[in-house]
């Protein structure tokens, strides 16, 4: 009798628990996303902020206030600015994109099919080029058309999106001045699991979400001004639309050119050949440089990991949980690989 009381007392409790736990769960659900982006944010920042709170005598709420104002206006501004812009722009490009649709193709120049190897294969495709460009566009329209729906219907959710990120570079303000006690409840958790090394595993999570913020999502914001800047200069429309159209591709790691290419063809077509050629080699030398050299450099100076770790966490994060999976999936991967090089370690030391 003794023993079944104790039993069901024993039920009750683990029910009450898991009552709480998935009332806890539902309650906090709609803050996770900013709290996460909170966090990332903090960690990226940190170094910085120390250097500010030094500088300015010590006071961390003040570095704190500065970081969450400066942090609003270059990473929420920008995309204010292209939600209040929006219709306008993806006006632009359609415009843009209708003006191909009309573009006849001139005779392939003589020299072309002299190119050893490949001329022929080259005056071939130019010559049906001639007759099938505008087919191809005509034929594209449709797809043009539902995607410049769909980027309009997308306005509205990034406006909320915006207001979330608001919300998290205010969270991460509150998340910089309380940071010692954060990292000492981050080690006692990791205490209470018992997890061998785990001040190092703590530094790698860190390392890791910090040279993905910077290496990737840094490169990419790059990426996107220099393209945007390119744009302006040889008069292309659209120029915010396709600014952040070619830092959304960098940030997802696909190629660039997907919106710099069509660009310098549209100058060529309007007879402006000299911007095109300038649109092209800003293209190559400007915005592919950064992609090819700078966000190897910058990953591989934070987190002491294999590059090919991080790309897979990257896409495969994005693919799993959308854009904040672009900073989870390389850090779950860096914290497995480490366990599992600690576990490798051990086992060769026995």
């Amino acid at each position: 009798m003794l023993e079944y009381s104790w039993t069901t007392e024993r039920i009750l409790r683990l029910a009450v628990l898991a009552i709480l736990v998935v009332a806890c769960v539902r309650i906090v659900a709609p803050f996770i996303g900013a709290l996460t982006w909170a966090g990332i944010i903090a960690m990226t920042v940190w170094p910085a902020f120390l250097w500010l709170a030094a500088r300015l005598g010590g006071r961390p709420r003040l570095a704190a206030t500065l970081f969450t104002v400066a942090l609003a206006v270059i990473l929420v501004l920008p995309f204010a600015v292209l939600v209040v812009s929006l219709g306008d722009a993806v006006s632009q490009v359609a415009a843009l994109l209708k003006d191909l649709t009309a573009v006849t193709v001139p005779e392939p120049p003589s020299w072309l099919i002299q190119i050893p190897g490949l001329g022929k294969v080259l005056d071939q495709a130019w010559r049906g080029a001639m007759t099938d460009v505008s087919g191809l566009f005509n034929a594209a329209r449709p797809a043009i058309e539902t995607a410049t729906v769909w980027t309009l219907a997308q306005g509205a959710q990034l406006g909320l999106a915006l207001l979330e990120f608001l919300f998290a570079i205010i969270i991460a303000g509150v998340y910089l001045v309380t940071a010692g006690r954060s990292a000492d409840w981050a080690q006692r958790v990791v205490a209470k699991v018992q997890i061998e090394d785990g001040p190092g595993l703590i530094a790698v999570v860190v390392n890791t979400v910090r040279s993905v913020s910077i290496g990737v999502a840094g490169t990419a914001a790059i990426q996107g001004l220099l393209a945007t800047i390119g744009f302006l200069v040889a008069g292309v429309p659209g120029v915010v639309l396709l600014g952040f159209l070619t830092f959304f591709l960098a940030l997802i790691q696909l190629p660039t050119v997907l919106v710099w290419l069509p660009a310098v063809f549209w100058l060529y077509y309007q007879h402006q050949e000299g911007w095109a050629l300038f649109m092209l080699l800003w293209g190559l030398v400007a915005v592919g440089a950064v992609d090819n050299f700078l966000k190897p450099y910058l990953i591989s100076q934070g987190a002491k990991l294999p590059l090919a770790i991080i790309f897979m966490g990257v896409i495969g994060g994005l693919l799993a949980w959308g854009m904040i999976g672009l900073f989870i999936g390389p850090t779950l991967l860096a914290v497995a690989f480490s366990l599992l090089r600690g576990w490798m370690g051990a086992e060769r030391a026995a």
